[in-house]
């Protein structure tokens, strides 16, 4: 395992990301780095790989969620 931080590879991600033009990824990724940058806002500190892994987790819940939705609502596009 590398020593970087899961913070460090999400900035490095953008990076390539935007190098890239994968605006797919991009998107996604300045997604989560906006909800690192505020879950560690409202701690007052930076957070930890372990905090960061849930913000992870709580969006991955959020999209599942969505989906599940969508589909009960018969919104096949947006479940895509």
């Amino acid at each position: 395992m590398s020593d970087t931080t899961l913070s460090a590879q999400v900035n490095a991600g953008i990076v390539t990301a935007m190098k890239a033009k994968d605006a797919g990824r991009l998107g996604a990724l300045r997604m989560l780095k906006a909800a690192v940058m505020n879950r560690g806002i409202e701690k007052g500190r930076d957070l930890d790989d372990a905090e960061v892994l849930q913000v992870v987790s709580q969006l991955v819940k959020q999209r599942r969620d969505s989906i599940e939705q969508f589909a009960a609502a018969g919104r096949q596009d947006l479940v895509e």
